[in-house]
């Protein structure tokens, strides 16, 4: 079982009731014992090649140094393919994850592609365990939880391997947010 501390969950809130419409915010809430350094990168034109050029930019920071306890939020755009992880856990995992724990998600919003989606991989390697929780809580999303290499199949893609698709969530076309927590709360 896996316990939240009331600075996180009160972070994730406080970035829920300022959300925007028309974009998606994903909270990464830093549980682990030093500093985390999130990243956001776009994949619509490596992993999602085939929507290169049909998904909308984000233009805001790409990374931020965030404390023990502390949280950084991104707000990405509609129709917008990505992932987030950790650069402080690897310094492998360059600009765009490749080694590492991700969060990788589509916000199409139901567009030509898929549903909204995500999951965590630990496909390319494992490096940091990771708690992705939707809100506001939509029919067909379901937290992910993994925080070992072994987690269960239809939490976390495994490092090596694809495997099918248990790991994936989809969401339908509402805005969703996710927040992200890196490491387990006992970690600390």
């Amino acid at each position: 079982m896996v316990k939240i501390s009331i600075f996180s969950l009160a972070s994730a809130l406080v970035s829920y009731t300022g959300v925007v419409a028309a974009d998606h915010w994903i909270t990464v809430v830093n549980n682990c014992p030093g500093t985390a350094n999130p990243w956001v990168a776009d994949t619509s034109c490596t992993y999602s090649a085939a929507r290169c050029g049909q998904t909308n930019a984000y233009t805001g920071p790409t990374s931020y140094s965030v404390a023990p306890g502390g949280s950084a939020i991104f707000k990405l755009p509609n129709n917008f393919v990505g992932r987030v992880f950790d650069r402080a856990s690897s310094s492998a995992c360059g600009t765009d994850g490749w080694d590492c724990s991700l969060l990788e998600f589509n916000f199409d919003n139901g567009a030509a592609a898929t549903s909204q989606s995500y999951d965590l991989s630990n496909i390319q390697g494992y490096t940091r365990g990771m708690q992705a929780v939707p809100w506001p809580s939509n029919a067909g999303c379901n937290t992910k939880t993994c925080f070992a290499s072994n987690c269960a199949l239809d939490q976390a893609y495994p490092p090596g391997n694809e495997g099918d698709n248990a790991a994936n969530t989809s969401c339908g076309a509402a805005n969703l947010g996710i927040t992200l927590y890196l490491c387990t709360p006992f970690d600390k």
